[in-house]
């Protein structure tokens, strides 16, 4: 590090311990940095401070100088620095935390469904018990209720035994085995699509077959140990097991699943010279892993997240696998319920027999629920419930876009607000000709197809003045050569108006109108 990227480091660490210290006086507590941090979502434990946490033990009953913080910081100053300047994903966490208090106070009224009867234990869950967890792609973190239960994974392993299969054999490979299309029975049957596969790798057919693609000719231990090991690297190295009880009942009421392998098997549907009732064996292994909401959450994530554990930032999957395991996720996740829940929430997300559910935004947080009652479909009720009022508080609906009239929070608000800021200075630099302010706010990620609050852009300016050069270095980008402003306008219209020929030929030639 040179003398100048020294004085910067020093210029951003005074500015952060200034925000702190807000009454001036020179000096700031350890807990006005927990707190701070803990308010934008950035807990104790957090992997990426924990050597500010480490040398804030010194400083249990003394107070903090701006050079005691620039030690104390120092070497996680990135992600401090953008958690207190509110550059993480959700900006005021604390206010996004506070309405998920409330949906789950509200949630907490509904009593409908019943504790699944599907094994003893599930059983004898109580059935009150209620969590909500939450982990952004950034690592922000908040949890109420009874968030560090564990429970079942359930069903839910089906999507994460996708995601494998999906990075070890592709999914042109992964398509010859497993169909890709919704199975809208409310309880699978011994039923294959028009190809003779599984309709799709989260129904009990397709989860079978995708189990047994996974290392198939090594031991199931082995095996056992894949799925462990990618649950624990998406949860940021959460403990992770097979529940031996849970597991001895799964095996003990598994005629359903005996079944269906047998089936399989004599459609030659898992792979060949591998003892095929090793596969249901692991399959039940594997919906009999203990999770908690906390956990759940970060590997939901990690899914939002284009693979990449926040905690960690381990990449535990491939951009492409994620993409492929969500888009499967989205129509059929929520099995025979899938077709309203995509209509009504739109957002990928499986549950499972023990009350639990991932949901994913994608680029934004994972998000985990669990309660013991589950629906006629086997879905969480309450986890429903609160997805349902997730989308009615939250523009998170992916065509909540489309519909300007709607009023809805957008908790990222400020990230957008900077996108606004972008466009702006690009339809300014327009006006004036300011090709290399254009070039680069381009570099910076602005798209100059966007418009201002009268959806005028930088095209529309550059016409009305006149600017050649800008024009042409728009069509070098191969911009929208005809974009209408709130009142129809196009840039032609714009050099008509000021009758710049050169800029009318220019339009002309391109397919301007």
């Amino acid at each position: 590090m040179n003398a100048k990227e020294k004085a910067k480091k020093r210029d951003v660490i005074d500015n952060l311990f200034d925000s702190l210290d807000v009454k001036s006086k020179g000096q700031i507590l350890r807990e006005d940095i927990i707190e701070t941090l803990r308010a934008k979502g950035i807990l104790e434990d957090d992997l990426r401070i924990r050597e500010t946490v480490k040398a804030l033990k010194a400083y249990e009953t003394r107070p903090i100088s701006s050079r005691d913080f620039r030690e104390i910081i120092g070497q996680n100053v990135m992600i401090i620095e953008k958690a207190l300047a509110g550059g993480l994903v959700i900006p005021d966490f604390k206010n996004f935390c506070s309405f998920i208090v409330n949906m789950h106070n509200r949630t907490l009224l509904n009593k409908a469904g019943a504790v699944s009867g599907h094994t003893p234990v599930l059983k004898a869950v109580n059935p009150e018990q209620f969590a909500i967890s939450v982990c952004t792609v950034d690592g922000q973190r908040f949890s109420i209720g009874d968030s560090d239960a564990s429970f079942s994974i359930q069903g839910i392993a089906k999507a994460i035994a996708y995601c494998i299969i999906l990075e070890e054999l592709k999914e042109e490979e992964v398509r010859k085995h497993i169909g890709r299309e919704q199975e809208t029975r409310v309880l699978d049957g011994l039923m294959l699509n028009k190809e003779g596969l599984p309709h799709n790798a989260l129904d009990d057919a397709g989860a079978l077959v995708g189990i047994s693609l996974i290392e198939p000719h090594k031991p199931i231990d082995a095996r056992r140990k894949i799925m462990l090991d990618v649950l624990r690297a998406m949860s940021g190295g959460a403990g992770m097991a097979v529940n031996e009880q849970a597991y001895a009942a799964e095996k003990n009421f598994a005629n359903k699943y005996s079944a269906l392998t047998y089936f399989m098997q004599e459609k030659k549907l898992f792979p060949k010279g591998a003892d095929f009732m090793s596969h249901l064996d692991l399959f039940l292994q594997c919906l009999s892993v203990d999770v908690t909401a906390d956990s759940l959450a970060a590997i939901a994530a990690t899914l939002a997240g284009a693979g990449i554990c926040p905690l960690t930032g381990q990449a535990v999957f491939k951009p492409i696998t994620v993409r492929n395991c969500l888009s499967t996720l989205y129509f059929c996740g929520m099995g025979a319920e899938g077709g309203d829940f995509s209509f009504t929430v739109g957002l990928p997300a499986i549950g499972g027999k023990s009350g639990g559910m991932l949901v994913v935004i994608p680029n934004v947080m994972g998000i985990a629920i669990w309660s013991p009652r589950v629906n006629d479909f086997e879905n969480s009720a309450r986890g429903m419930d609160f997805c349902h009022k997730l989308i009615e508080q939250f523009n998170f609906h992916p065509y909540d876009s489309t519909v300007r009239s709607l009023n809805k929070a957008d908790p990222r608000l400020i990230k957008n607000t900077e996108k606004m800021r972008g466009i702006m200075a690009a339809v300014d630099a327009a006006s004036r000709g300011d090709l290399y302010e254009l070039k680069r706010l381009v570099a910076n990620g602005v798209d100059l197809n966007e418009g201002d609050y009268d959806l005028r852009t930088p095209m529309h300016l550059a016409a009305a003045e006149g600017h050649a050069e800008a024009m042409l270095y728009f069509i070098s980008l191969k911009l929208d050569m005809s974009p209408k402003d709130r009142w129809g306008g196009t840039p032609m219209r714009d050099a008509e108006n000021g009758n710049h020929k050169e800029i009318i030929a220019l339009l002309q030639k391109n397919g301007g109108r």
